[in-house]
């Protein structure tokens, strides 16, 4: 490199520093909505609006919302297979090693032809649905641009609502990267008696791009009895990031743990733009935009069907600690690639 392009890139990583530790957490569980209510209404708050609802394609903020309660309380109940793409335009897709998905309905609310007792242990956040896997007590929703089912894309923060959470840590999040590094977990918390609600939300504000988010609801299945250890939890609203497509932006190094000795060869890989064109973008570092300083250091190349940018990063140039790299890109079609990866790097102890 030039050393003036040196020289811009490391003020561009100084300046971004070590990211803070830790996501936006909104939490709360209670006896009632009232008890939950405002750490939802925080999170809405935090991924941004307005509710995009059913709108196909990314749209250029906002949020996705799903409460199952389409049909209102006349509807019966609802069944689907795994992968579940009812929801496809609003840009998820659940899957569930068990049998499928659940939506409560008519002519027993609330699961009663699940187990006779289940409708004095759940109730609804938002009325009147709820909803389950099936034979299983674990789900994944994988994000794509609405309206599809197969242009992937991530978002920056996800919650859910749960009822009748009633041990600590039977019911959980996992939140993964695109590239499949798990970003975060974190417990739902509880509530002790019957028909309490459980909220928990997490939006991540130094540009990581969550591809998918595990859902445990529970100890166990929904089916038996609550006797002994066991605790049966199901889900009601989920709210998330506007999802914004991955497919066709790679980053490289992936996320993962590295010695801050070592010299980093950095790769943007574009692909799949079928007739679109880069119109322009930006760059963070640790929430600090560094787009100029990365342009500057960029060399263009190419690959069959696509285009690769590289820029060498010198050994030593980051800190020791978490960094997160956020590229996005905007298309000639209005639409925009967005991607990310998280390092660890290792501060070097040997002499």
């Amino acid at each position: 490199m030039h050393a003036k392009t040196m020289m811009a890139l490391a003020v561009g990583l100084a300046l971004a520093g070590t990211a803070e530790a830790g996501p936006v957490v909104r939490e709360a569980a209670g006896a009632n909505a009232a008890a939950i209510q405002a750490a939802v209404d925080a999170f809405r708050a935090d991924l941004g609006g307005p509710n995009n609802g059913n709108a196909s394609g990314s749209q250029p903020a906002g949020r996705r919302e799903i409460n199952w309660d389409g049909g209102g309380a006349t509807a019966t109940l609802t069944l689907d297979p795994s992968p579940m793409t009812r929801f496809s335009n609003r840009g998820a897709v659940f899957t569930t090693p068990g049998s499928g998905f659940a939506i409560s309905g008519l002519p027993l609310p609330e699961f009663g032809e699940i187990n006779a007792g289940y409708p004095g242990l759940f109730a609804p956040f938002s009325s009147p649905r709820l909803f389950t896997a099936l034979n299983s007590n674990v789900m994944d929703v994988w994000f794509f641009v609405p309206g599809t089912t197969t242009v992937a894309a991530g978002v920056t923060g996800f919650g859910a609502v749960f009822t009748h959470v009633g041990a600590e840590g039977s019911t959980r999040l996992e939140f993964y990267a695109p590239d499949g590094a798990l970003l975060f977990d974190r417990a739902v918390p509880w509530a002790a008696g019957a028909e309490s609600l459980s909220f928990l939300g997490v939006s991540f504000d130094a540009g990581e791009v969550v591809g998918r988010v595990r859902i445990v609801s529970g100890n166990a299945a929904p089916g038996p009895d609550e006797t002994g250890n066991l605790d049966v939890a199901v889900m009601d609203d989920f709210l998330y990031g506007e999802p914004v497509a991955t497919a066709g932006l790679t980053l490289s190094p992936a996320s993962g743990r590295w010695f801050r000795t070592g010299a980093i060869d950095l790769v943007l890989g574009v692909d799949g733009l079928q007739g679109r064109w880069v119109t322009g973008g930006r760059v963070r570092l640790d929430r600090a935009d560094v787009t100029s300083s990365f342009l500057a250091c960029l060399v263009p190349g190419s690959t069959p069907g696509g285009q690769t940018f590289r820029c060498p990063i010198p050994r030593g140039l980051l800190a020791a600690g978490d960094h997160v790299l956020m590229v996005e890109l905007d298309l000639s079609d209005q639409s925009r690639l967005r991607n990310a990866v998280r390092w660890t790097v290792v501060a070097n102890t040997e002499p």
